[in-house]
């Protein structure tokens, strides 16, 4: 077996074919875990961007399956980090989102009843004085808290998974790209290959499945999937340590915090003390010095206390966004693949890896999400040219709170 993509999705995909008894390797163009699987929020949500009731009235009762998976997501990393020796600094502090507008306000307030009565998760709405007891920002319209949420240290996770995966036998390649992928037998049914052959940089590889874990990182090894993903930027500022009473006064409740926008932010208090922020500065390429920038004005106009306190961190990268906003998983000429989290992929690409690894052992049928049919993005040769007229878009339906 060859799992190409090296980051939560397939280490713990490969982890996991391991225990069942496979060989696998898995092979990663660049170093395992540089993507988003260690530089992204650590913000740990039962979420997908769709809400439960518009999954229902758009796909009827697959619409409940797939809003029960995310918070199976939700679970099985919560007890995995409990049962495993896996050292992540993970706290179940809830989640706080914000409403950026009034126009907002009657879609939390929805959102809280669909949360506790088709979920049966706690959730709480806020109007705007209530709120203060929870953020120190008078930028927000009221808010809704979930506490079913939490968050980790991301690097400590997926160094706690790949070391899980080494541990039962796998191996895994840094500086391996995949460049082309071979059928070389129909045995399946259906007339699906039962082997591949994998080109690499570094050689070629036989095996009896493969499965693509790239994300928002997939490229020309499968074009049909490559014209399914929007690679979309999320950008990172750190603070430097904050003392107590200011961390107290930001986020008194240490809760994961993110707005109603388009071109959402995100922020919380990490677990050594700074205010980690982030968001979607633009549609448009940039500079993670450019979105530094943006990020610090943006984090000074919610909490104007932080202002002299200096930026010790910024980095950036790519998440992987899809027609529906929903993930996906099937095969495609033959080979299997998991990707599309729309930047909430820590519990959704575990989840997966574990849904694949049983998939394609015949212990069980495919991750419900294989149930969607899988659009094309339109025009995606052209996506630099359209992207930055959309964000421009996002930002005026932002302001006008849509």
């Amino acid at each position: 077996m060859v799992v190409v993509g090296a980051g939560y999705c397939g280490v713990t995909a490969a982890w996991q074919l391991a225990a069942s008894g496979r060989s696998v390797l898995v092979a990663d163009a660049g170093t395992p875990g540089w993507g988003a699987s260690t530089r992204n929020g650590g913000m740990l949500l039962p979420e997908l961007k769709v809400g439960p009731r518009a999954l229902v009235r758009r796909y009827g009762a697959l619409g409940g399956e797939l809003a029960d998976a995310a918070v199976d997501a939700f679970e099985l990393v919560e007890s995995l980090v409990g049962d495993h020796p896996i050292d992540c600094d993970y706290e179940r502090s809830g989640a706080l989102v914000v409403a950026h507008h009034a126009e907002q306000l009657r879609g939390l307030r929805t959102l809280a009843g669909e949360v506790e009565g088709d979920l049966g998760l706690p959730a709480r709405f806020l109007l705007r004085d209530e709120l203060r007891a929870e953020l120190g920002s008078d930028a927000f319209a009221g808010g809704l808290v979930l506490e079913r949420a939490g968050g980790l240290q991301p690097a400590k996770l997926y160094a706690g998974l790949l070391t899980a995966a080494v541990g039962a036998g796998v191996q895994v390649h840094g500086a391996t790209r995949a460049l082309a992928v071979h059928p070389l037998g129909s045995g399946r049914a259906g007339g699906t290959a039962d082997r591949f052959r994998v080109f690499t940089n570094r050689g070629p590889i036989d095996a009896g499945d493969v499965f693509v874990a790239t994300n928002a990182y997939a490229d020309d090894l499968l074009p049909g999937l490559r014209r399914r993903v929007l690679p979309v930027g999320s950008f990172v500022i750190a603070t430097e340590v904050l003392d107590e009473e200011l961390r107290r006064e930001l986020i008194p409740h240490r809760r994961m915090v993110f707005d109603t926008r388009h071109l959402l932010s995100y922020w919380r208090l990490s677990p050594d003390g700074r205010l980690v922020f982030g968001g979607r500065t633009s549609l448009a390429p940039t500079t993670v010095a450019r979105a530094r920038d943006v990020l610090w004005r943006e984090l000074v106009r919610v909490h104007p206390q932080v202002r002299g306190t200096s930026v010790e961190h910024a980095w950036g990268g790519s998440v992987a966004i899809t027609r529906d906003r929903l993930p996906h998983c099937g095969r495609i000429e033959g080979v299997a693949y998991a990707t599309g989290c729309n930047g909430t992929g820590i519990a959704l690409s575990v989840w997966f890896g574990f849904g694949a690894a049983a998939w394609l052992t015949g212990a069980a049928p495919p991750p419900v999400f294989a149930q969607l049919a899988f659009r094309r993005i339109p025009l995606h040769t052209l996506r630099d040219l359209y992207l930055p007229l959309a964000g421009e878009g996002l930002r005026v339906l932002d302001r006008l709170g849509r």
